[in-house]
C-alpha cells in the first residue's frame, strides 16, 4: 500500500501554550506487525504524515500529551484507527435463464437472456472513504458498454463497444430493474450482443485505474418461425405440397417444434407433433448429451412433405410453432398459427364433372 496522510483535528492542543504542544506526539501502532511509531507534533495541530505506509489491515493512531509546570502526566486526547483506502465491488446480474460461464467469485463471468426479457442489476461497494474530498477515495467509476453481435453468425468478432453509461458510486447497495437492452438493434427483439457492467477504481496513492469486477449479459434475438406453400384460409382440394419451415435465432436452451391440430387456432391446444421438426438445445433439454451445449442461437429449414397424412378429413386444421425456453417458466410459446382448410369434395366434384363431358 501506499503512503497515507492523516489530518489530526488536535481540539486538545488548539490555544495551549507552545512548550506544551512540543511535548505531544502521535503514537502510530501497525495492526498487522504490533510496531510502534512515535511522531512529535510540532505547534498547535494541523497535517500529520505518517511515518510508514498504512496496509491493509490498518494502523492505530493515538494523540498524547505530557502536562506542564507541576503536571507531568500523560494525557491521551484522541484516538483514532485508519484502513488503507481498499475499494471492494460486486456486482450480480439476475435473469430468468439461470445460465452462467466464467468466474462468479471474481465478477468476470456472463450470463444471458433474451431481447424481449427483463433482468436485474445488484451492485454492492465498499472499502471507500466517506465525505473524503478525493473521488478516487469517496467513489468508483460505473460503466455499462454494449456491444454487437454480427447477426448472422452470432459473433463479437471485430464489433465495437460503445457506451451506454457512467457514473460514479459510492458505499451503498444500488438496485437497477427490471432493465431491459439497450443495443443499438432495428427493434428491441432483434437485440442481438452484449452489455457489458464494468466497476474500475480511479487511480490513487501509486495504484493505477483497476477493473474490480466486470460482468457480461448476453441479449438474443427473439426467435421467429415462416412456412411457404401454407397461408391462412389457404383451401387444398388434392396433397398438401411440401411446406418449407424456416426456424430463426431459436434460444440456445429450448425446445421447439411444429405441431397440427383439426380445428381453428385455439392457443394452449396440444396438437400432434410433426416428425422431424422437434429441435432441442442446451442441456436441460438434452441432459444425456455428451458434447458441451451450444452458446449461440440456431437457425434451421425444415421440409414437411407429408402433412396431408396429418390431415386426412377435410375440415380446418391449424399448424403451430411452438417453443419452450427458460422464460414464463418454460411454458408453451406459439411462434407461428397457420389455419388452412382441406376440401377434398371439391376435387372429387371436379374430376366427376370432367369424366361426365369425356363420356361417349
Amino acid at each position: 500500500m501506499s503512503w497515507f496522510q492523516l489530518i489530526l483535528v488536535i481540539s486538545g492542543l488548539a490555544g495551549l501554550p507552545t512548550l506544551w504542544a512540543q511535548e505531544a506526539w502521535v503514537r502510530q501502532t501497525d495492526l498487522a506487525t504490533g510496531q510502534i511509531y512515535d511522531t512529535p507534533v510540532i505547534g498547535t495541530g494541523g497535517a500529520y504524515t505518517a511515518p510508514v505506509r498504512v496496509n491493509e489491515t490498518g494502523s492505530l493512531y493515538q494523540l498524547f500529551a505530557r502536562g506542564t509546570a507541576w503536571d507531568t502526566n500523560i494525557y491521551l486526547l484522541d484516538t483514532k484507527i485508519i484502513g488503507a483506502y481498499n475499494p471492494l465491488a460486486t456486482l450480480s446480474i439476475t435473469s430468468e435463464d439461470s445460465y452462467v460461464r466464467g468466474d462468479l467469485a471474481a465478477g468476470t463471468y456472463v450470463r444471458r437472456t433474451r431481447a424481449d426479457r427483463p433482468f436485474s442489476i445488484d451492485l454492492h461497494v465498499s472499502g471507500l472513504v466517506n465525505g473524503s474530498a478525493s473521488t478516487a477515495e469517496r467513489s468508483v467509476y460505473f460503466a455499462v458498454h454494449g456491444r454487437n453481435y454480427d447477426p448472422l453468425t452470432y459473433s463479437a468478432l471485430d464489433q465495437p463497444r460503445y457506451l451506454q453509461h457512467e457514473c460514479n458510486v459510492e458505499n451503498g447497495d444500488v438496485h437497477l430493474g427490471p432493465a431491459y437492452h439497450e443495443l443499438t438493434s432495428p427493434t428491441m427483439s432483434t437485440g442481438c450482443g452484449e452489455q457489458c457492467y464494468t466497476i474500475v477504481r480511479y487511480a490513487g496513492y501509486q495504484v493505477p485505474d483497476t477493473i474490480l469486477v466486470e460482468p457480461t449479459i448476453e441479449i438474443w434475438p427473439v426467435p421467429t418461425a415462416a412456412v411457404t406453400t401454407v397461408t391462412s384460409a389457404k383451401v387444398f382440394i388434392d396433397r398438401i405440397p411440401t411446406v418449407v419451415l424456416t426456424l430463426k435465432h431459436l434460444y440456445p436452451d429450448s425446445r421447439t417444434y411444429a405441431q397440427i391440430y383439426a380445428g381453428r387456432a385455439a392457443l394452449g391446444t396440444v396438437g400432434t407433433v410433426i416428425e422431424g421438426t422437434e429441435r432441442r438445445y442446451g442441456r436441460h433439454y438434452n441432459p444425456d448429451q455428451v458434447d458441451e451445449p451450444t452458446n449461440v442461437p440456431q437457425d434451421v429449414a425444415i421440409s414437411m412433405e407429408d402433412l396431408s397424412t396429418y390431415a386426412a378429413a377435410d375440415g380446418a386444421y391449424t399448424l403451430e410453432v411452438i417453443t419452450e425456453t427458460p422464460f414464463f417458466n418454460r411454458a408453451p410459446e406459439r411462434l407461428l398459427s397457420v389455419t388452412f382448410e382441406v376440401d377434398r369434395v371439391i376435387s372429387s366434384r371436379g374430376q366427376l364433372s370432367t369424366a361426365e363431358k369425356t363420356s361417349p
